[in-house]
């Protein structure tokens, strides 16, 4: 009797363990995308805290106030081309890249609003 209620343990053939480990391959990368979403989630949150997007929003205007105040008279599609003309001039040359950044810094800082009072001809 104990021979008959007693399972025989049956082995699994490469194509059985084969399917089983890609299963839990895909469990796995299931989970990890799971987890990778709920990161990303916070750092969107994060992000998006009241603080942070008012800086952001005072960085977007700041530079804007000194694009129109570099050239008042173009408009907002001209200069939307003349940065496109740039970035198709300048390319993948990273040395470029640095150069632009370091004369935008000088032009960030030569457009900087003034502290006081305007003088009444500039109104």
């Amino acid at each position: 009797m104990e021979a008959e209620t007693m399972k025989k343990r049956r082995r699994r053939s490469a194509e059985e363990r084969l399917l089983e480990l890609e299963e839990k391959q895909r469990q796995t990368e299931t989970k990890l995308r799971e987890q990778l979403a709920k990161l990303e989630q916070q750092k969107r949150s994060l992000q998006e805290s009241p603080r942070i997007r008012r800086e952001r929003e005072m960085q977007k205007r700041a530079l804007m106030e000194r694009i129109f105040r570099m050239v008042p008279e173009w408009e907002a599609t001209q200069i939307l081309a003349a940065i496109a003309e740039v970035r198709d001039r300048v390319g993948e040359h990273g040395d470029l890249l640095g150069e632009l950044a370091q004369r935008g810094e000088a032009l960030m800082e030569a457009f900087k609003p003034r502290r006081g009072r305007r003088p009444r001809a500039t109104l």
